[in-house]
């Protein structure tokens, strides 16, 4: 994305970014991020050990966010702020995501995790013990499993806000605060929030359980953005409510792995079926749409303010669309 062949033309550019995007997102993403979704599942039947993985996956992915979202502004205008700088900071990203790939893989294929499965389940049904289905029957029976559907729809709502929101920073920051640098200072700041979030994670879901949680987690997202919608301009209270919001929503983060390895459950007890592969794809793919319809909204949004990046300073309307 970053290597985008500008000095060819608009429309040679979109082709190329749409391409590019369509093979990184629908078909890269997809083949990491299925079997990464179903781990979880195949691994136990515990809830207790379920939600320990899940908390330790919202870690490394919440962490990793949080680390390039402070680093990608300042090191790229280090290093120029230009098409260059950026290119060179992917590459750098690539080499350590393709590092970390390769660590995982060798660590994944020789772990051993106490399970319930027994030994002649594995045998029956394959050492992944997920059974062969149709795709059209399968997706008939995930529709017909409202939890799976609460799942996914959760999946497609939560990410198109985070998109948003997170997109949505770097614009906030420059526009509005006037210093795109902010960006990192956040970032810290969320850091800290996401840290003690995920200290404390375990012990409150374990307290509240699933359902509050999410409630919760779903009230901490909403009530800093309302607060930041009446005082749209003060610094503080946007680093405040960030700093809030992002703490409350941490035990959230953590159980989205968990509601699907529960929706999983039930698919074996109402068709003795657990689709393990289908039922996570399925998600992706209602992620993936979901970080589309944030993007399409916030570009939309963009337009309907007239926003130009030429601009010495934001205009009114480019204020007020965002």
């Amino acid at each position: 994305m970053f290597t985008v062949p500008i000095q060819a033309g608009q429309i040679p550019a979109l082709i190329y970014v749409l391409i590019t995007n369509l093979l990184l997102t629908a078909v890269i993403y997809t083949m990491i991020a299925t079997p990464f979704s179903a781990v979880m599942v195949v691994r136990t039947n515990s809830q207790s050990e379920r939600g320990s993985m899940g908390v330790f996956r919202a870690v490394g992915n919440y962490g990793a966010g949080m680390l390039i979202g402070i680093a990608t502004i300042p090191v790229t205008n280090m290093l120029g702020g230009t098409q260059s700088a950026w290119i060179k900071y992917g590459v750098v990203l690539g080499a350590a995501v393709l590092l970390l790939f390769l660590i995982c893989y060798n660590n994944g294929r020789k772990a051993v995790f106490a399970s319930d499965i027994s030994e002649d389940l594995k045998e029956d049904k394959g050492a992944s013990g997920e059974e062969t289905v149709p795709f059209k029957e399968a997706m008939g029976m995930l529709f017909h499993n409202k939890y799976w559907v609460i799942v996914l729809l959760f999946n497609l709502i939560t990410q198109v806000t985070n998109t948003i929101a997170g997109s949505g920073g770097t614009y906030y920051c420059k526009w509005i605060f006037g210093n795109d640098s902010l960006v990192g200072l956040l970032g810290a700041v969320g850091m800290l929030a996401t840290v003690i979030g995920f200290a404390l994670s375990k012990p409150i879901i374990a307290k509240l359980g699933v359902t509050k949680t999410i409630y919760v987690g779903l009230l901490g997202a909403a009530i800093p953005a309302a607060v930041r919608c009446i005082m749209p301009t003060n610094f503080m209270v946007y680093m405040v409510t960030g700093l809030v919001g992002s703490f409350i929503q941490i035990p959230l983060m953590c159980l989205y792995g968990v509601l699907l390895a529960m929706a999983v459950d039930y698919n074996e007890w109402k068709y003795d079926k657990t689709l393990v592969a289908t039922s996570s794809g399925a998600i992706g793919f209602g992620s993936k749409v979901g970080g589309g319809v944030g993007s399409l909204l916030l570009s939309l949004f963009l337009v309907l303010g007239s926003y130009d990046a030429t601009v010495a300073e934001a205009t009114t309307s480019m204020r007020y669309s965002k």
